[in-house]
């Protein structure tokens, strides 16, 4: 078995579709506070600094497996021209991203079966949504063919722990996996991320297997001010004490069409 993948002959593939449906609404607070979400946007918003120190703009960006909206109302601040279309499998993730997210150039679709690929985009985004797919590349070959500039993506990297199969994972990926899969489709690195040790992997990573991360109180409902305090902490340290391009669980990466 490769490693970061889990045994489909001994673990039941998660319904990811349910498990979503069912959690969405709980976790809206976990995903604009919690410490690995702030961390992901700190590194997203890097990425788009980039994107938009290019001379062509981007007018058009598609984020697939937007969920309840937060990173794709966050592409929406950093390309504030831009018209965001955020799609989803399930329905309560896109009612989410409707009643927190209502603006002009940014809206949320219900696409169980991700029709809108076959349009064109500028960018074309997909953030920790890849371990959720059975057949990755087929849904990142239809990315690739889709945006016309760029590629940007997130996902975890390295050793599966069990919160993330309850989750919804299948896979974690391995260093160097994606970029060779995205070449044969004529996309290159612009920049990427392996970001997070020691203070998110294994440190954080370790401390939500035991508390199995996703299922307890602590990332559920409305965040206290004790909660947000301590998610504020948490965040410099994954932020300002760990490594940002080598050796981290999480991938963070923009890629651009060849030419």
């Amino acid at each position: 078995m490769l490693e970061g993948t889990v045994s489909m002959s001994s673990t039941p593939i998660p319904d990811n579709k349910k498990i979503y449906d069912e959690t969405w609404a709980d976790w809206v607070d976990m995903k604009k506070y919690g410490p690995a979400s702030r961390w992901l946007h700190a590194l997203l918003r890097r990425q788009l600094a980039l994107v938009r120190a290019q001379t062509r703009p981007v007018t058009t960006v598609l984020d697939v497996g937007c969920g309840e909206g937060t990173v794709t109302n966050l592409l929406h601040t950093e390309l504030p021209e831009a018209q965001i279309t955020g799609i989803d499998f399930s329905a309560s993730g896109i009612a989410c991203a409707q009643h927190e997210y209502p603006h002009d150039k940014l809206r949320f679709v219900h696409d169980e079966d991700s029709t809108l690929l076959n349009e064109q985009y500028d960018l074309v985004s997909a953030f920790e949504v890849l371990e959720h797919v059975e057949d990755w590349q087929d849904v990142l070959g239809r990315m690739a063919d889709a945006s016309t500039q760029y590629l940007l993506l997130s996902f975890p990297v390295g050793r599966m722990r069990a919160f993330e199969v309850h989750v919804g994972h299948l896979r974690n990926f391995k260093q160097g996996e994606v970029e060779a899969f995205l070449a044969t489709k004529g996309f290159v690195p612009k920049n990427i991320f392996y970001a997070g040790f020691p203070f998110y992997n294994p440190l954080y990573r370790e401390l939500c297997n035991l508390t199995d991360s996703g299922s307890n109180s602590l990332t559920r409902g409305t965040f206290s001010w004790y909660q947000k305090l301590l998610g504020s902490v948490i965040l410099f340290f994954f932020d300002h004490l760990s490594t940002r391009r080598h050796l981290g669980n999480q991938f963070c990466g923009l890629f651009v069409r060849k030419g």
